[in-house]
């Protein structure tokens, strides 16, 4: 039984150590006879594979608001932002709190807007925040809104991208946040795509 369960284990060791081959043409080719063929592992497909670009630069020329600016200066990072830029509009903000350039890193990017009631930070991300699909915003089942002490925040895809809208209250009017659902869903909706590739 000892020798059964030692010659299991040494198999299980020997087939862990083995190396899948480098040469598709290798993967194809079958084992010789008496060996196992080694296992081959799927890689995952990367975000450019599953991001809409195309559609995100189709809504960056057809849905651009009246007051979107030209150009968007962002910090961090060199380069555009890894999934398409959704920035808000209709955003009026007094001189001290003027937003700050969006921030890119290398998942994604964040930008902060301080409003009277509460700062909004919205991040997109190659890094799934919920799994909402990757339904449009006007999909209110596509969004998931959850409030805390404090705070609230509303998830959602979009392009194959995922995204995620902290509000952090500064003042609370009610028994539970500073913003409902409903004004949450409102300022998603006025997402626009502010950069692409």
């Amino acid at each position: 039984m000892r020798l059964l369960i030692l010659a299991g284990a040494a198999l299980f060791a020997a087939a862990c150590t083995q190396e899948t081959p480098a040469d598709p043409a290798a993967a194809n080719t079958p084992a010789p006879a008496g060996e196992e063929a080694p296992v081959q592992v799927a890689s995952a497909p990367s975000t450019e594979q599953t991001v809409d670009w195309e559609k995100a630069r189709a809504d960056f020329t057809a849905k651009r608001p009246a007051d979107a600016p030209a150009t968007v200066q962002t910090a961090g990072q060199d380069g555009p932002s890894p999934v398409p830029m959704l920035l808000p509009s209709g955003i009026v903000q007094t001189a001290s709190d003027r937003p700050t350039p969006p921030v890119v890193t290398k998942d994604g990017y964040f930008a902060t807007y301080h409003l009277p009631r509460y700062d909004a930070i919205v991040n997109g991300s190659m890094k799934a925040y919920t799994g909402t699909g990757q339904a449009a915003v006007g999909d209110k089942e596509a969004m998931k809104f959850t409030l805390g002490e404090a705070v609230a925040s509303l998830a959602f895809s979009r392009y194959g991208a995922d995204y995620l809208i902290d509000f952090e209250c500064r003042e609370i009017d009610g028994p539970t946040s500073c913003i409902t659902e409903a004004e949450a869903r409102e300022f998603a909706e006025s997402l626009f795509v502010a950069q692409t590739r």
